[in-house]
């Protein structure tokens, strides 16, 4: 879980590759690696550099620990709103996490006035300001007014233009391309080449065969790719720890940038859908129900349409509801085959304490159960 400031955000931003290069070399990169086993010893290493004015006796620190794929830990002095927050990345993550990449995001979405500014880097991790604010929970994910700015804030994020793409070596000339299913095969590889993580129980095994992963892979890819979701700029990860409400200013917060890259607008609603569920203790029921979605998804097209000058009549509004509402029924499948195959890399090198293991199984089980619901008889791809 990380934090960021909250403020104003600004649409269609754009930032020229020559003018990132510029920001980037106004950052600090330090060469120095953090030991995850002393984290204090690490971040007061980080703190002389950043804040040396900073007398040590006043420092407090928190660690984090809601986190499954890095380390966090926050500095401060007297009060919590100047924090520093200094993150560890996990163990090889950079399998899977373009690093680069999540740092040009993090300045781009700074400077639309996204998120904190970033005060260094270092060999293995990253050092940023502190967004205030009180993380979502089930409850409150639901709230009528906090769901409402949520699907707001995501439709502004969608109308960014950061000019930089993982997968588009010619972009900005040519459009972004999806990350989506990039991603899943990069998962597919690791797992054929580096899994050794023995499997619990038989259950668990029969969901991680190799062959069977792929075909659903190449199952998705045709089916979600002829709904011609639009190619937009995604958080791809807003579970309810990366989203602070400020109720002083009643506004909501996104915070976590390192999966953000372009990706089908579809997904980005769908996995935050999916993510009602919970991560910790993943219970499928909890999953929106349609009049719940549907009420999000028009809050989400009005906002939208306002930022891309599109007016619909009342009747055609609605229209787009449920057909968007059906778009991204079909996409929550693959926020389940993502973070499931993602999970079953994470067994394999992560440390952290999480059962990343049983919450792979329960999120392929609920891709199997739900592609059958949706594609029934006339799906002949085996489960």
């Amino acid at each position: 879980m990380k934090r960021r400031m909250a403020t104003r955000l600004n649409i269609a931003y754009k930032l020229a590759p020559a003018r990132l290069d510029w920001m980037e070399a106004s950052i600090p990169k330090l060469n120095k690696v953090i030991d995850v086993d002393h984290l204090h010893d690490g971040a007061l290493q980080i703190i002389r550099v950043i804040r040396p004015e900073w007398a040590q006796e006043r420092l407090h620190y928190k660690i984090f620990t809601d986190g499954i794929t890095n380390r966090l830990i926050g500095v401060y002095r007297d009060d919590m709103k100047d924090m520093i927050l200094i993150r560890v990345y996990g163990e090889n993550t950079d399998l899977f996490i373009d690093r680069q990449m999540e740092f040009r995001n993090m300045r781009t979405m700074y400077k639309a006035n996204l998120s904190a500014p970033i005060y260094c880097t270092f060999t293995n991790g990253i050092s940023y300001g502190f967004t205030p604010g009180k993380v979502l929970d089930e409850r409150m994910v639901r709230d009528t007014k906090i769901s409402a700015l949520i699907a707001e804030n995501m439709a502004k994020m969608h109308t960014l233009k950061p000019m930089v793409s993982s997968v588009s070596t010619e972009f900005p000339t040519a459009e972004p391309h999806q990350c989506l299913f990039p991603g899943i095969d990069k998962f597919l590889g690791l797992i054929a080449s580096a899994f050794t993580v023995k499997l619990s129980c038989q259950k668990q095994k029969c969901f991680c065969y190799l062959d069977n992963l792929q075909e659903q892979a190449n199952f998705l890819k045709a089916e979600l790719q002829m709904l011609n979701s639009p190619i937009v700029f995604c958080h791809n990860d807003l579970l309810l720890k990366n989203i602070l409400y400020d109720e002083s200013q009643n506004k909501v917060t996104f915070i976590d940038f390192e999966y953000s890259d372009y990706n089908y607008q579809a997904f980005d609603i769908a996995n935050h859908f999916c993510e009602f569920c919970g991560v910790d203790n993943f219970e499928p029921s909890l999953y929106p129900s349609k009049d719940f979605q549907l009420r999000w998804l028009r809050i989400y097209l009005q906002k939208w349409n306002s930022h891309n000058d599109i007016t619909p009549t009342a009747a055609e509004l609605e229209q787009s509801v449920e057909s968007l509402y059906d778009v991204v029924s079909r996409f929550a499948l693959a926020s389940h085959l993502y973070w499931g195959l993602w999970a079953v890399v994470q067994a394999n090198n992560s440390s952290i304490d999480f059962n990343y293991l049983g919450f792979a199984h329960k999120r392929l089980e609920e891709y199997f159960k739900r592609k059958h619901e949706l594609f029934g008889k006339n799906n002949h791809h085996k489960h």
